[in-house]
């Protein structure tokens, strides 16, 4: 058996393993007293395939309490469902309910059945949450993607007959109201019975100047909730993204991945593993613009755009996170 075919055999396993918690969590849902039971059994599930997938130095934490940076008097403490702890945050403090920012890489909210008001308030919480963060500054990829990712996590959804169109659109709507920075904007969605949005920020986008037909001086930032293709996409009416048959959980890791990648070179082998097998899924979706003066910090964009590299020779220094 080829190896990307023995890789989709064993996410299969995983993908099972949360359609039958599902099954098993969706009729205790309806009962009010066990809410919380199912919500914990969510949980669980999600936290089991992150350790599952993720390199073992990966530490997973459950309902922490990421604690503020900056502007402390006006935060809201608000309890986060998962955390993936930063390889080098002690071992003595990951026990404890509140976490420092810098010791997260990754944060998600998890929900059974995720909505519109799911989804929302994700969209809000992952802007609330790093808008009491410190500005990491310096480079494009600092001042860009850290402190740390969030995502949401969801068995199923309740997005009606058009679930895609309305999943992508309640996001950039939420985006619009919540983000006032590329790094606030929700970094991931994945809804294992439907599909996997991702955010993609692009650091350099010239301005094309159509009746020249030339680029221009002027550039903006740009972030792009790309739908990644699964096989419960429904048919692009021009053909891109094709179809094609990979399973939400898979297109999620992949994405996941990419992002981890950015921020730690012991998870890059294996993303590039998962593109080259094409377990990442093609995409497009809706783009924001940003002013480069809105986005960047004065020093580093006195240095913009000279010392932009197109490619993936320095990751601080890329076009593309």
């Amino acid at each position: 058996m080829a190896e990307d075919d023995r890789l989709a055999e064993w996410i299969a396993a995983t993908t099972h393993l949360i359609a039958a918690n599902y099954d098993e969590n969706h009729a205790k849902a309806t009962d009010p007293a066990r809410v919380q039971q199912v919500g914990h059994s969510a949980e669980t599930a999600w936290k089991s395939t992150l350790e599952e997938w993720l390199p073992p130095q990966y530490e997973i934490g459950t309902r922490k309490y990421i604690l503020p940076e900056v502007d402390t008097e006006t935060y809201d403490y608000r309890e986060t469902d998962l955390i993936v702890f930063r390889p080098g945050y002690p071992t003595t403090l990951r026990g404890r309910e509140e976490v420092l920012a810098s010791g997260v890489l990754a944060a998600f909210s998890v929900k059974l059945t995720l909505d519109a008001a799911g989804l929302r308030d994700a969209v809000g919480e992952a802007a609330r949450i790093r808008r009491h963060t410190a500005q990491r500054l310096g480079t494009p990829r600092r001042e860009l993607t850290l402190p740390f990712r969030f995502g949401v996590l969801a068995h199923s959804h309740r997005f009606g007959n058009k679930p895609h169109a309305a999943v992508t659109r309640t996001l950039a709507e939420a985006d619009q109201l919540s983000s006032s920075h590329p790094r606030e904007s929700l970094d991931l969605v994945a809804v294992a019975d439907l599909g996997v949005w991702s955010k993609l920020t692009g650091a350099y986008h010239p301005v094309f100047d159509a009746a020249s037909r030339t680029f221009a001086r002027e550039w903006y930032v740009s972030t792009t909730f790309v739908e990644h293709a699964t096989r419960h996409s429904p048919e692009a009416p021009d053909g891109w993204p094709p179809k094609n048959e990979l399973d939400p959980i898979v297109v999620f890791l992949g994405a996941l991945y990419q992002h981890l990648a950015i921020e730690d070179e012991f998870a890059e082998p294996f993303s590039s593993g998962l593109i080259a097998a094409g377990k990442t899924g093609p995409g497009s979706g809706p783009s924001r613009q940003w002013a480069p003066k809105d986005v960047f910090h004065e020093s580093t964009l006195t240095d913009l755009p000279r010392k932009f590299v197109n490619g993936r020779g320095d990751r601080e220094w890329a076009m593309a996170f």
